[in-house]
């Protein structure tokens, strides 16, 4: 497993501003662990990705080679240490979405990073940066905790997305 070294400032890119290899690990890694490791099927590339206020937020991480789908050892594992995403204000992200507010959503941590901060370490860049705006989540519900760290309060009841129990969060501008 490769240690992560200690985070620096996340890149933020709008969706045009993304190379090549950055969108490719982003899918990458989004891929890995909603479609495959959580095994939830869905259409992640939904466009919204490409809606020109929408950032792409990331800790990038130095490409790995990964074995390609005949086991050799040719694949490039591209993916960043964390990435969320940050969706237009008004763009409605499912129960939690309130009038004014920006949604964060599509936070993943890399397997290889877990337990190694770079979730929080995105977390808090995020909510440094938009402080002064409000922020609405889809929280899967056994991270609520975790939330809460970043003044994120649940702001409706749970429900099921895809087999995994979510809580919508909401986080004012402010605070």
């Amino acid at each position: 497993m490769l240690r992560a070294e200690a985070p620096a400032e996340p890149i933020v890119r709008t969706f045009c501003a993304l190379r090549p290899e950055e969108l490719y690990g982003i899918m990458q890694l989004r891929s890995q662990v909603f479609v495959v490791e959580q095994d939830c099927l869905f259409l992640d590339p939904d466009g919204i990705d490409t809606l020109p206020e929408t950032l792409h937020v990331f800790h990038p991480r130095p490409p790995q080679a990964i074995a390609d789908t005949h086991g050799a050892e040719f694949g490039r594992d591209l993916g960043p240490w964390a990435y969320a995403r940050i969706l237009p204000a008004d763009v409605p992200d499912g129960p939690a979405a309130r009038p004014g507010a920006r949604s964060i959503s599509r936070v993943v941590t890399h397997p290889e990073a877990r337990g190694q901060g770079w979730g929080r370490r995105l977390l808090a860049d995020i909510v440094e940066r938009f402080s002064d705006q409000p922020l609405t989540l889809n929280a899967q519900s056994h991270l609520e905790g975790l939330y809460t760290v970043f003044g994120f309060a649940a702001n409706g009841p749970r429900f099921f997305e895809d087999g995994i129990e979510h809580t919508p969060m909401h986080r004012p501008a402010g605070s």
